[in-house]
């Protein structure tokens, strides 16, 4: 399966609506729905040969769109670094496991800062008993209270900063604040995981600073993809379900959208 996207905000927003509507069968404000979201926007989740079709279909009418794999950037040369070595010519990333990956600064085509999230909601059903009147003067005091049920619910979300380098040769680097030792930055280090991660990223931009730049998926990598595509986990066990969504691989998939836009001049 593909994923359609668009990777700018349409000129024509109700010109785009009706020929995505059009070519997918929606109505005008199902399409409107797809096209509100700040780019890289998910339009639809399709086979290849109708993904292609489409792509075409909306290029013609002059929105900017391409498809990627729905399942995520290919493991190709990708490496979520645990170490790095930084010179003045390249980095070498080591991951926990399996072989390194060398990027040359000049081999850099994207620096695309972000985080993702993990959010879960749990919702129980809880009985308990509670002093009744009624139920007393009913029973003449031999019963007193009567079982009460409710429902509870708690949320918990977790955020990652992550900053994810795309190489001109496939090479795909994942740099994450809580996987990533931070020595590599020699003198330059923080006392901070985040205030790291921002001289990391700053190191990066004058390391290599022909490649493409750019934060907002600091925002839009916590945003969980649409419905119809997935990525949101819920599960059952007696009176008590859990909710689960994963931003992680979604950030991957909107980033790779954005080297792809770059790689084929929509951007920047």
């Amino acid at each position: 399966m593909r994923l359609v996207a668009s990777v700018r905000t349409p000129a024509d927003m109700e010109g785009a609506a009706a020929a995505l509507g059009k070519a997918l069968g929606l109505t005008l404000a199902e399409a409107r729905i797809r096209l509100a979201p700040e780019p890289p926007a998910i339009l639809a989740n399709l086979a290849p040969e109708p993904a292609a079709a489409l792509v075409v279909a909306l290029r013609q009418a002059g929105l900017s769109v391409l498809s990627v794999e729905a399942s995520g950037p290919p493991d190709g040369q990708r490496v979520v670094a645990r170490t790095a070595v930084l010179s003045q010519t390249g980095a070498v990333f080591h991951p926990r496991a399996g072989a390194p990956v060398e990027l040359p600064w000049g081999e850099v085509l994207a620096i695309l800062r972000g985080a993702s999230s993990v959010r879960s909601e749990t919702e129980s059903t809880q009985k308990s008993a509670k002093f009744s009147v009624a139920t007393a003067l009913i029973t003449q005091g031999l019963k007193t209270s009567r079982t009460v049920e409710k429902t509870v619910r708690s949320q918990q979300e977790e955020t990652e900063q992550v900053t994810l380098l795309q190489g001109r040769r496939g090479q795909r680097v994942v740099l994450r604040e809580r996987e990533l030792d931070f020595s590599c930055l020699g003198a330059a280090m923080q006392p901070t995981r985040t205030a790291n991660m921002v001289a990391l990223a700053r190191l990066f931009k004058e390391r290599a600073p022909s490649a493409f730049y750019d934060e907002r998926l600091l925002r839009l990598g916590r945003r969980p993809l649409p419905m119809f595509v997935g990525g949101e986990t819920r599960e059952q066990s007696g009176k008590t379900a859990q909710t689960r969504i994963d931003t992680s691989s979604s950030l991957e998939i909107l980033a790779e959208i954005l080297s792809r836009a770059v790689e084929e001049g929509f951007l920047p």
